[in-house]
């Protein structure tokens, strides 16, 4: 399941108790920052969640149903082990 851009604002209006108008500037404000620095190849380490770089991972071809599938270039989104072991416990209830 997907939680889109309006939705995830949504939440973080609810969690934090403030305006949806608020987050939606954080969110904004969080996103344009983060773009500011990845565009002047800095990486974002945000401790305890991930990291954030402009590191290209080529194109390359994978074994698919028998065929060839093409994975495209693309960017990566390094998560920290911190924020796997938090997902997983909260996925068990725990």
């Amino acid at each position: 399941m997907s939680v889109l851009k309006k939705e995830f604002i949504d939440r973080m209006a609810e969690n934090g108790g403030i305006t949806k108008k608020a987050a939606r500037q954080g969110f904004d404000l969080f996103i344009e920052t983060l773009m500011d620095c990845l565009c002047e190849n800095e990486k974002v380490i945000i401790n305890g969640f991930g990291r954030f770089e402009m590191k290209m991972v080529k194109e390359k071809k994978m074994p698919f149903r028998g065929d060839d599938s093409v994975v495209p270039e693309h960017m990566k989104f390094y998560p920290n082990r911190l924020l796997g072991n938090v997902i997983e416990e909260r996925r068990r209830g725990e």
